[in-house]
């Protein structure tokens, strides 16, 4: 697809947008997203796209082609393209939030207005007692390719011409394209992880919910050496059973004529 490489800088989601590029040229790529909350609330949202070896070779030189500027100049950093451990090349990029509105504001710039994540939401609250943090939201791939596409791609090729231009994809690679997209997601809060693998075959949303609270200070103290003290009843109690029983299964002493 040599002819829609270089409109890759023109794209309000570059990252996004690419990997829905990189499928109409017949690649394999791999999308995540990953959300991290740090203790007081702040956090980054990271975006990657990742090409294997034959996928970077129908792209060619991806380096020169995507252009990055307005990602950068809205607070972004990029990182690559560049080859890591796993052998795959891959284009990153990352913008913190401050706090839990900028967060939400954040996972908007990747989202758009009709993309992937719906209703995400980061929370953070703090009490005299406890600490919880909670990342909530839903992952929409039901409208297939569609979920990655961009407006103006969407205007250069046509309805028409899109969903021609998957059916011919489809037949040259002999598979359909919810194979050729590797999706995850991933949140972590403090104390608390999880990774999500939703896929383009499916035709459901998936649920995302991932929380930790932690108990505080003294009342954290507390709830220590009370349950200290009460596995030391438990043992004391269970002590007093077993010697009451032992006592009872005793034969009686003979006593002498």
């Amino acid at each position: 697809m040599p002819a829609l490489r270089p409109q890759l800088h023109r794209w309000a989601r570059p990252l996004v947008a690419l990997a829905c590029v990189l499928v109409l040229a017949g690649c394999q790529v791999k999308v995540l997203v990953d959300t991290k909350v740090n203790r007081d609330g702040s956090g980054t949202i990271t975006v990657s796209v990742g090409l294997d070896g034959a996928a970077l070779a129908q792209v060619g030189d991806l380096r020169s082609q995507l252009r990055v500027s307005d990602l950068q100049a809205a607070g972004w950093k990029v990182t690559g393209p560049a080859r890591e451990a796993d052998g795959d090349t891959w284009v990153r990029a990352s913008k913190p939030f401050a706090d839990t509105a900028q967060a939400t504001a954040v996972m908007n710039e990747v989202n758009g207005a009709d993309g992937a994540f719906r209703d995400w939401r980061v929370s953070h609250s703090s009490s005299a007692w406890s600490t919880t943090w909670k990342v909530t939201g839903t992952v929409d791939l039901r409208r297939g390719m569609q979920t990655f596409s961009d407006p103006q791609l969407d205007k250069a090729l046509g309805a028409n011409g899109y969903d021609d231009m998957i059916r011919q994809i489809e037949q040259r690679e002999g598979k359909p394209v919810s194979q050729m997209v590797d999706v995850r997601v991933s949140v972590e809060v403090p104390g608390a992880a999880k990774v999500y693998a939703p896929t383009l075959a499916e035709h459901q949303t998936t649920t995302v919910a991932v929380s930790h609270r932690r108990i505080e200070g003294l009342v954290g103290v507390v709830a220590v050496a009370a349950g200290v003290v009460v596995l030391v009843l438990l043992l004391v109690l269970v002590r007093a059973r077993y010697a009451a029983q032992h006592r009872r299964d005793r034969p009686a002493p003979r006593h002498a004529r």
